[in-house]
């Protein structure tokens, strides 16, 4: 598929493992110039080694303001303007450890903790990179959602309904910017085999007696049963639907959900 990426500039968010770090792969193999962001400097580090030139490691902290302004001041000064932002860094965030928690045991701190990670990250994004794809007449923003945010679950409701949210502001980044020709969209996996996913399932009880396999296929059967393919998405899978929303082929395209599910979600 001919994507037309070669020369863009697109940056990354959580890019030094799974989803992110996929994303990041996918649109430098498409020829983009990418920039990796993350908290974890040696990952990005070791990464950027491997590809070469056009990949740049950013060190960053998308929670805290200063840090990411900081984090884009360096991508558009050594790499150029950024055409393509993907705010897919994003999570839980638990002041106990504890994560699939149910709605009475989380408290404010966390609340807001986790809103702060997968909401207002996206906003300063976007806030930062807006003015010059408006300039420029060209741009592609894309979150990273979830299929919690419109099928929730009855546990870690904090983070369903911050998804919930990025679903919103997606939509109205969309209408207030199409007529500039900056495209806003949201990919929403569900159940991604990731590092992290698989560490988190790992500290469940009883997981001591099943092996890293029996354990995501325990998650399937348990909490995605939906998923009508059969297994879980990998992180490649949703790096694709981010190269096609970024690409020219998908130049009409904005303020929509491409769900990378399985099918998982019931309903249209």
């Amino acid at each position: 598929m001919e994507t037309l990426l070669a020369g863009r500039v697109a940056l990354v968010t959580g890019a030094s493992q799974g989803i992110g770090e996929a994303i990041a792969r996918a649109l430098y193999r498409e020829g983009a110039k990418v920039a990796f962001l993350s908290r974890d400097a040696g990952k990005l580090d070791t990464l950027v080694a491997e590809l070469g030139g056009g990949a740049l490691a950013v060190a960053g902290d998308v929670t805290k303001a200063d840090s990411l302004a900081a984090a884009i001041g360096r991508v558009e000064s050594e790499l150029g303007p950024i055409d393509i932002a993907v705010n897919n860094a994003g999570g839980l965030r638990s002041s106990t450890g504890e994560l699939f928690r149910a709605f009475e045991d989380v408290p404010d701190e966390d609340w807001q903790a986790t809103w702060e990670l997968n909401v207002m990250s996206a906003v300063r994004v976007a806030r930062a990179v807006l003015p010059g794809m408006t300039n420029r007449g060209w741009g592609r923003i894309i979150n990273i959602s979830s299929e919690s945010a419109v099928q929730p679950d009855p546990v870690a409701v904090e983070y369903g309904t911050s998804k919930g949210a990025l679903n919103t502001l997606t939509k109205a980044l969309a209408k207030a910017y199409a007529g500039r020709n900056v495209l806003v969209n949201v990919v929403s996996p569900a159940y991604v085999d990731t590092p992290i996913l698989r560490e988190l399932l790992a500290q469940q009880e009883g997981a001591e007696t099943l092996s890293p396999d029996a354990l995501a296929a325990h998650f399937l059967s348990a909490f995605r049963p939906n998923i009508g393919l059969g297994r879980p998405c990998r992180p490649e899978d949703v790096a694709e639907a981010v190269v096609f929303l970024a690409s020219e082929r998908a130049s009409f395209i904005t303020g929509t959900n491409l769900r990378v599910d399985g099918g998982s979600v019931t309903t249209l």
